[in-house]
């Protein structure tokens, strides 16, 4: 329903317009809801009630129409007016027209002109009620969105797309975000092993997981309004503080890194850590993307600097210091170390090669370095592959991918002793089935020729091994050594041959390769502790 005031200082005119506007079924979607003879009274009644419409008498005591409309104008510029005069004259309907009347109606006031000016004026609110609902509407979803514009702008400005200045405070206005001279500082948070703790995840759980991060990182930065957090790419989250002008640097700067590291603190108990840089501060909002960058090359020292913590510009080192490898030198010693050495000396001599990187070296020059050593590995690997069946996977694409996935170089080192370790354990483990194949044979020929006098050189002609190399790996395998072994075994034999009274001592000697029955006593004594004949006289009683 549209509400009209009617204002004219003849009580005829106005009771004709009343009639004509309560009565008129043309008139059913309009109401007068009051009639005031001046201008005074009008103003004192819109106070409490603004009409839609206002029809207005020009020519009146007090406050003539022109004076009340400026004034309307001015306090209640969404009231329409039509004005309503004796005078036809044109500079009356000129100064209407500025006033931004819709409609002059001469007296005494036609019925059609006034349903025309207020079918103007019906039509101009619905415009209006629409205009208005359309700006409501958008308004609640700007309103609604506002946290995902606000997002959206921040990413813009870390990626450099915002635009000039003027387009950037244009967004900032209409999201009603009001950073107009503030300190910038940019955190850039890096989840550590991404790619591993998604490795199982779809497309979907990825991006929960991202999210469920993010959630946990605006709940420990808290509510305070000096940041912006937002989702970048994969496994990057940006943190955009602002610091009001006003303010000195040095306690904000203080709190940034409280909150920082609380973050680090939050998730000290899950499987979820993370390398967060911080970046220099600037004045200039367009210079985000620059802070941004700086975040980025600072955690390229990620790997020099070791993970899980917050990282600043003054950590990177001053210069960077080539490291002099002997690359020649360190592969002799690998071959050597994985061939020959314990898990021991494997795992020492990782820590001697670890204690010579410069900590001042840049990342590239340090993952090369591991790299070389990946190649070293391979190379033994491969020249002789079957030694190391069942572990593919050092050599294979997936080795690369993983040590190309290491973050630090403490993972580095660890990983590369891992491989190492594994790779000296299956050289041992084939070395050992070969050694125990050699005294296995040497166990077989001693049985079949314990007759004879067995030596090391003998041995060594047969087997094609030096008579050290047999006594070594034959002690290694069963404790003892060859001539001992053979003696021992000769001796279970003259055992055997005592329980049986057709054989003298010297035939028994003469069975065993001793030419000397003396010496055969001697050393059965020694191995039993007793003599032949004190053996034999044992079984007698």
């Amino acid at each position: 329903m549209i509400k009209i005031l009617i204002v004219d200082d003849f009580q005829v005119d106005r009771e004709n317009l009343r009639q004509l506007l309560d009565h008129d079924p043309a008139f059913g979607h309009v109401t007068v809801i009051a009639s005031c003879e001046n201008g005074n009274e009008a103003l004192e009644f819109m106070q409490a009630y603004q009409p839609d419409i206002l029809i207005t008498d020009i020519e009146m005591p007090i406050m003539n129409g022109f004076e009340l409309v400026r004034t309307v104008r001015q306090l209640y510029p969404k009231i329409k007016i039509i004005f309503s005069s004796l005078y036809s004259e044109f500079e009356y309907a000129k100064n209407a027209l500025y006033l931004g009347g819709y409609g002059y109606l001469l007296k005494p006031v036609d019925a059609g002109e006034l349903l025309q000016c207020v079918s103007a004026v019906r039509d101009e609110l619905a415009n209006d009620l629409k205009a208005r609902k359309d700006y409501e509407l958008l308004y609640r979803q700007l309103v609604e969105n506002r946290p995902y514009l606000i997002e959206n702008l921040m990413i813009c400005l870390i990626y450099g797309t915002a635009g000039d200045m003027a387009r950037v405070q244009e967004r900032l206005e209409l999201l009603e975000l009001n950073l107009s001279g503030c300190c910038f500082v940019t955190a850039l948070i890096e989840i550590d092993g991404f790619t591993q703790l998604t490795r199982e995840m779809n497309i979907e759980e990825k991006h929960l997981f991202q999210m469920m991060v993010l959630s946990r990182i605006r709940g420990t930065l808290g509510s305070d309004s000096n940041h912006i957090a937002i989702s970048l790419q994969d496994a990057h989250i940006g943190v955009i503080f602002y610091i009001h002008g006003e303010e000195q640097l040095s306690e904000p700067l203080k709190q940034i890194h409280s909150q920082l590291n609380g973050i680090l603190l939050e998730f000290t108990n899950s499987d979820i850590s993370f390398s967060i840089a911080v970046s220099g501060h600037s004045n200039d909002i367009l210079c985000v993307k620059f802070l941004y960058e700086q975040c980025l090359y600072i955690l390229r020292y990620k790997y020099l600097l070791g993970k899980g913590k917050v990282l600043y510009t003054t950590d990177i080192p001053a210069s960077k210091e080539k490291p002099l490898w002997d690359y020649n030198g360190i592969e002799k010693e690998m071959r050597v170390l994985l061939n020959t050495g314990s898990p021991e000396e494997i795992t020492a001599y990782v820590g001697r090669l670890a204690s010579r990187m410069p900590e001042n070296g840049s990342p590239e020059e340090l993952k090369s370095f591991f790299y070389f050593l990946m190649i070293c590995l391979q190379n033994i690997v491969s020249a002789n592959p079957e030694g190391f069946a069942g572990h593919a996977s050092l050599t294979s694409p997936l080795a690369w991918e993983a040590l190309l996935a290491l973050e630090t170089i403490s993972d580095a080192i660890t990983w590369i002793r891992e491989r190492l370790l594994i790779v000296n354990k299956c050289i041992r483990e084939r070395e050992f089935h070969k050694n125990k194949a050699v005294v296995d044979k040497i166990k077989r020929f001693v049985e079949q020729h314990y007759r004879a006098n067995i030596t090391l050189e003998i041995l060594s002609e047969v087997f094609y091994y030096s008579p050290n190399y047999l006594n070594q790996i034959f002690k290694q395998e069963t404790g003892r050594t060859i001539l001992d072994y053979v003696t021992r075994f000769k001796m279970e034999k003259a055992k055997d041959m005592l329980l049986d009274e057709q054989y003298k001592l010297y035939e028994i000697a003469e069975q065993l390769g001793y030419q000397h029955t003396a010496y055969f006593s001697s050393l059965f004594k020694k191995f039993t502790g007793i003599t032949p004949k004190d053996f034999r006289r044992q079984l007698e009683i």
